[in-house]
């Protein structure tokens, strides 16, 4: 996903130290829950949301409330 205007975070290696850092790691599947997470240039998170398995962000709301951040 090259040509983002903004960083995104991988968990490959060691693998989960930042879902586990952020409290997002699933034990049981050995893999971490997805979950957005908008971090301001502070290193402040500004918006959290975790997402069951199945249920997927909406990318228009997440938009939204990047854009509002701005303001």
């Amino acid at each position: 996903m090259g040509g983002l205007p903004y960083p995104e975070l991988s968990d490959f290696h060691p693998r989960g130290q930042a879902t586990q850092a952020y409290g997002l790691w699933n034990e049981e599947r050995g893999a971490s829950n997805r979950a957005v997470i908008i971090i301001d240039k502070e290193g402040v998170i500004r918006y959290r949301e975790t997402y069951v398995p199945g249920v997927l962000p909406d990318p228009n709301a997440i938009y939204d409330i990047v854009a509002d951040l701005d303001k």
